[in-house]
C-alpha cells in the first residue's frame, strides 16, 4: 500500500514538474513573439523625422496620418481577430501575423510614395492586431486566476523590451549608412525564424498539450453558457454566443473606453516621442531613440508594479491602481510644458517617469482586468473589444496630434495640456469600476 501511495506521488510531482515546464514554455514563446512584433510596430515612430527630411513637402499632420490608419486597421482588426482567436488560436493566428508584418514592413523599405506607404501600414496594423489578445487568452489557459496580476506584469515586459530594441535598432540604422529603409527591412528578416520556432512549439491550451486544464475561475458563467449552448451544439454557435455575452457586459465597456482614452495618451509617447526629442531638444535621431527608450524601459518597471500591488495590496482588484497612475500621470503631462528647450536630460527623466505611470495601466486595462471581468472561455474576444476601442484612441495619436501642432506653429505646449486632461477623463472612469474583481475572488 506504501509503495503505491509513493506511486501516486511520484505520478502527481511528475505531473505537476510537466505543468511547470509547459509553462515557462508557453511564456517565453509568447514574449518572444509578441516583443518581435514591436520591432516591425515603433520604428515608423524612429524613422518619421528621417523620412520627413526626405519628403519636405509633408506636414505633420500628413505624416501623422500613417500611424493613424495603422490604428484605425489595428481596432477593427482588434474585435475580427479576437473573435476569430477564440476558434483559432494563437499558435496559428500569430504565426500569421508575423508572416504578414515581415512582408508588409520589407515592402515599405522600397516605398517611395505616401499612398503606398499608406496601405502597406495599414495592413501591417491589420496584422499585428492579431497579437495582444490571442497572447492574453493563451497565457489565461495556461495560469489560474490567483496570481494574475504579477503574471500578465511579467509578460506584458515583452512589449516593453521589445519597444526599446525596436528603437534602438531603428535609430542606429537611421543614423547609419543604410539611411531609415534600412530600419524597415532588417527587423522584417528578424521576424521569419521567430514565426518558425513559434509555430512548432506552442500549444494554444493545456489540453493541446496533453495535460489537464488548469484555469480556475470559470464559475457559474461557464456552466451557464454550457448548459445553454450544449442544447444548440458547438462551433461557431459557442463563439457567437459568447461574443453576444461580452457584448451585453456593461463592466467591459467601461474598461474599454477609459482604455481608448488610456491610449490616446500612451500612442502619443510612441509616435512623437523621438520628433519631440530631435525637434525641441536638438537631439539626432540616434540620440532621440536612445533617450526615447526610457519610456517603455521604466514602463516595464511599473508594468511590475502594478501587477504586484493589484494582486497584494488591492485584493485583485485592477481598478484602484489605474486610477491612481492615470490620475499621477494627468499632473505630470503639463510639467513637459516647463522644461526648457534643449534640456534633454531633464526631458528624459520626465519620460521615464511617465512610462511608469503609463504602463501600469495599459497591462492591466488591455490583460488582467480584462480577463477579470469577462466570460471565462471569452479572453480573446473581450480582450479584441478592448484593444479595439484602445487602438481607436490611439487614432488620435497620429493625425491628431500632429493637427494640434500645426495650429500651434510647431510648439507641444497645447500637446501635453490635451494630454493631461485625457489622462484625467480615463482615471476617472477607473474610478468608477473601483470593485471590479477576478470571478474567483468576488466575496460571497
Amino acid at each position: 500500500m506504501l509503495k503505491k501511495d509513493q506511486q501516486n506521488d511520484m505520478t502527481t510531482q511528475q505531473l505537476q514538474d510537466r505543468i511547470a515546464a509547459w509553462q515557462m514554455r508557453v511564456f517565453w514563446l509568447l514574449w518572444t513573439a509578441y516583443a518581435s512584433y514591436y520591432l516591425c510596430r515603433v520604428n515608423f515612430a524612429v524613422a518619421q523625422p528621417a523620412i520627413l527630411k526626405e519628403f519636405p513637402s509633408w506636414t505633420a499632420a500628413q505624416i501623422g496620418t500613417i500611424p493613424s490608419v495603422y490604428a484605425l486597421f489595428y481596432a477593427a482588426g482588434q474585435m475580427i481577430n479576437g473573435t476569430l482567436g477564440q476558434r483559432f488560436g494563437a499558435r496559428l493566428m500569430m504565426t500569421a501575423a508575423l508572416l504578414v508584418a515581415s512582408l508588409t514592413n520589407l515592402a515599405f523599405s522600397f516605398a517611395s510614395s505616401f499612398g503606398t506607404m499608406l496601405v502597406l501600414w495599414a495592413i501591417n496594423g491589420y496584422a499585428q492586431s492579431a497579437g495582444w489578445s490571442l497572447l492574453v487568452q493563451t497565457i489565461s489557459n495556461w495560469n489560474t486566476s490567483r496570481r494574475r496580476g504579477t503574471v500578465m506584469g511579467l509578460i506584458s515586459t515583452c512589449y516593453q523590451v521589445g519597444n526599446v530594441v525596436s528603437w534602438l535598432l531603428a535609430g542606429m540604422l537611421c543614423d547609419s549608412s543604410l539611411g531609415w529603409r534600412a530600419a524597415f527591412w532588417v527587423p522584417s528578416l528578424i521576424l521569419l525564424p521567430v514565426a518558425v520556432v513559434f509555430y512548432l512549439f506552442l500549444r494554444n491550451s493545456p489540453e493541446e498539450a496533453g495535460l489537464p486544464a488548469i484555469r480556475d475561475d470559470v464559475g457559474a458563467a461557464l456552466k451557464s453558457s454550457t448548459k445553454t449552448t450544449s442544447q444548440s451544439g458547438d462551433g461557431w454557435h459557442v463563439t457567437w454566443h459568447i461574443l453576444l455575452i461580452t457584448l451585453s457586459n456593461p463592466i467591459l465597456w467601461v474598461l474599454g473606453v477609459g482604455y481608448f482614452c488610456m491610449n490616446s495618451v500612451r500612442y502619443t509617447f510612441m509616435n512623437w516621442t523621438v520628433q519631440y526629442m530631435a525637434e525641441f531638444h536638438g537631439r539626432s535621431i540616434k540620440g532621440s531613440a536612445f533617450m526615447a527608450i526610457a519610456i517603455p524601459l521604466i514602463g516595464s518597471l511599473g508594468a511590475l508594479a502594478a501587477g504586484w500591488a493589484s494582486d497584494t495590496l488591492f485584493g485583485k482588484r485592477r481598478a484602484p491602481v489605474c486610477a491612481i497612475m492615470l490620475a499621477a500621470l494627468a499632473v505630470l503631462c503639463p510639467m513637459f510644458t516647463l522644461i526648457p528647450k534643449g534640456q534633454w536630460v531633464t526631458a528624459t527623466v520626465v519620460l521615464g517617469v511617465a512610462g511608469f505611470l503609463i504602463y501600469g495601466p495599459d497591462m492591466l486595462m488591455s490583460g488582467a482586468a480584462t480577463i477579470d471581468v469577462s466570460h471565462p472561455k471569452a479572453a480573446s474576444i473581450a480582450t479584441g473589444l478592448t484593444m479595439s476601442l484602445g487602438a481607436t484612441g490611439a487614432i488620435f495619436s497620429g493625425r491628431g496630434i500632429g493637427w494640434l501642432k500645426d495650429i500651434s506653429h510647431g510648439q507641444w505646449s497645447l500637446v501635453f495640456w490635451v494630454l493631461g486632461g485625457i489622462s484625467l477623463v480615463s482615471a476617472m472612469l477607473m474610478v468608477s469600476i473601483w470593485n471590479a474583481r477576478p470571478k474567483s475572488s468576488e466575496p460571497k
